[in-house]
């Protein structure tokens, strides 16, 4: 079954990062530098040094030996492996998904839902569906809907390009309920009300939980002194909310 993987960055989202760089791919490295806020260099080096050990411990390897690689349309993969990787992050947030069948997961920090960002990507049902609903439950049900579209682009492999408006979501959330093993279903979990996060597998690989991790320093450490802690479980939605 897929694994969901959240990393909590906390205090450590603005901290310097020069001492994990070595850890890090050339590739990883270069990126990082081209960055000047401590935020985005901390996500973009911890969001590949996060996925390296969730895949790590999953193929029964060292960090080390994983090499995350990046297809022609930004797609992250592991060369020579059967796992499949996909990696998001948002604010202090970073989601992978790792498993053995396609994936693709996304996160994103909620702010005031946009009525004219749903008006131009989301479909004419799902936008029927969201007038029906309080500001409360109409930001929810956006940011659902929103990572659930990424993550369905991702799964194909598309990205954004693939087109937001594409993507049936409530299709995906009934094949969730009702649908075969091998249909294609999403899946959301909610951090703290701060932020969501989507899913979109077959259904047979949809996780039951997502794992809550944060970075902590100490002997144990797998990249100098650093170590990724495991906190929580964190349950989806309930299916029956739209």
């Amino acid at each position: 079954m897929t694994e969901i993987n959240v990393l909590v960055l906390g205090d450590w989202l603005e901290r310097d990062v020069s001492p994990y760089l070595p850890y890090a791919s050339a590739e990883r490295r270069e990126t990082v530098a081209r960055f000047r806020h401590a935020s985005d260099k901390s996500r973009s080096l911890w969001a590949e040094l996060f996925a390296r050990q969730r895949l790590s411990e999953a193929a029964g390897v060292s960090p080390l030996e994983v090499g995350i690689a990046h297809d022609e349309k930004g797609k992250p993969f592991w060369k020579g492996s059967s796992f499949f990787v996909s990696i998001s992050h948002s604010g202090g947030y970073i989601a992978v998904a790792v498993g053995q069948d396609a994936v693709g997961v996304d996160v994103e920090k909620k702010r005031k839902a946009a009525p004219a960002v749903a008006k131009r990507w989301f479909r004419p049902e799902e936008n029927a569906l969201l007038e029906t609903l309080s500001e409360p439950e109409r930001t929810r049900l956006f940011f659902r809907l929103w990572t659930m579209k990424e993550a369905a682009l991702k799964y194909a492999g598309e990205g954004l390009s693939g087109g937001l408006e594409t993507v049936d979501c409530l299709a995906l959330m009934e094949a969730t309920r009702n649908g075969g093993e091998d249909a294609l279903a999403g899946r959301s979990f909610a951090l703290d009300g701060d932020a969501t996060v989507g899913v979109v597998t077959r259904r047979g690989e949809l996780p039951t939980a997502a794992r809550l991790f944060t970075i902590e320093a100490g002997e144990q450490g797998v990249y100098g002194d650093a170590y990724f802690a495991e906190r929580a479980a964190i349950l989806p939605t309930a299916e029956k909310e739209r």
